[in-house]
């Protein structure tokens, strides 16, 4: 199995408003290669109190001298578009993040296969109380500091390598 899992923090519920992703890459069923870094999203008003406080605590003082997406790109392209599958849970989510700061950016290309873990954990484990992240990592006994992109793409991975990318 090759893919690469993703995961976006974002500094409200604006797409564009990315302010750190994580990206593991697998090759073989073996990660071999993390990244995470902290993104400047396009305004600096973007942060929201409940989203620095409550869910991830990422503030605009911790991002100030960030990459912007579009200067992170160069990075993280080769991650994403060199791969078979895009993994992430709530994909709908991640993926959301990333075609929105791609047509923000006006940057043009093709992107992989989306896999979800959340839609395969609704499917392959349907008598799971909930099929959040958190719950689904303790279900495998995966370690996870939520709402940190790459603790949540490195979970997304190992759960994706459970259910043998169905």
């Amino acid at each position: 199995m090759t893919f690469t899992a993703i995961d976006f923090e974002t500094a409200n519920k604006v797409k564009t408003s990315a302010c750190q992703i994580g990206i593991i890459v697998v090759e073989n069923g073996k990660i071999i290669k993390e990244f995470s870094s902290y993104i400047k999203p396009p305004e600096p008003d973007y942060f929201l109190k409940e989203f620095t406080d409550n869910i991830h605590g990422i503030t605009k003082e911790m991002v100030k001298n960030a990459p912007t997406f579009k200067e992170l790109w160069e990075t993280i392209s080769g991650y994403i578009i060199n791969t078979p599958v895009i993994v992430a849970h709530n994909a709908h989510f991640d993926f959301g993040v990333l075609n929105s700061l791609l047509d923000f950016y006006d940057i043009k290309t093709n992107l992989p296969t989306v896999y979800c873990t959340l839609r395969a954990a609704r499917k392959y484990l349907p008598r799971l109380e909930n099929h959040q992240l958190s719950t689904v990592s303790k279900h495998f006994n995966i370690q996870l500091n939520h709402h940190e992109a790459l603790s949540d793409a490195r979970a997304a991975a190992n759960i994706a390598l459970e259910f043998k990318v169905r």
